[in-house]
C-alpha cells in the first residue's frame, strides 16, 4: 500500500511548469497525469528499443578462399547483392612487373660520327 500511494502521488512536474493561470489543485492533477504519461512513454520507448535490438538480424561476414566455380555460382545466386569477390579489388601497379631502363650510348668522337653518317648517306643514294 505504501508503494502504491507513492506511485499515485508521484509528480515530476512542479506547479511552475503549468503557468500562473492554473490553480494549485489543477496543477497537481496535471503534474501527476504528465508524470504517468512520461513514465509510460519512457518505458514503451525502452521496450521498443530492446525488442529492436533482440529481433534485428546480425550481419555475418564470411571469407571463402579459392571457392570452386560451383560454390561461387551458388553464392552469387543466393547473395547477389552482397557478394564481394576479393580479386575484383586488387589492382597491380605497373612498376611491379614492368621496368624501363634506358641505356644511352656515348658518342666519343664527333668526327667519327660524321664519317659514319656520311658513309651511310652515300650508300643509300
Amino acid at each position: 500500500m505504501f508503494l502504491y500511494g507513492k506511485l499515485v502521488a508521484l509528480n515530476l512536474f512542479p506547479l511552475r511548469n503549468f503557468g500562473n493561470q492554473v490553480d494549485q489543485m489543477r496543477g497537481k492533477y496535471l503534474g501527476r497525469i504528465a508524470t504517468k504519461l512520461y513514465i509510460v512513454l519512457l518505458l514503451l520507448g525502452l521496450i521498443v528499443l530492446t525488442l529492436r535490438m533482440v529481433i534485428s538480424p546480425d550481419i555475418v561476414t564470411k571469407t571463402i578462399d579459392k571457392p570452386s566455380m560451383n560454390a561461387y555460382n551458388r553464392l552469387l545466386h543466393d547473395h547477389d547483392d552482397t557478394l564481394q569477390c576479393s580479386c575484383s579489388f586488387i589492382s597491380s601497379i605497373y612498376d611491379q612487373y614492368v621496368t624501363i631502363e634506358p641505356i644511352f650510348h656515348q658518342v666519343t668522337n664527333r668526327r667519327v660520327f660524321l664519317n659514319v653518317c656520311d658513309r651511310d648517306c652515300c650508300f643509300t643514294l
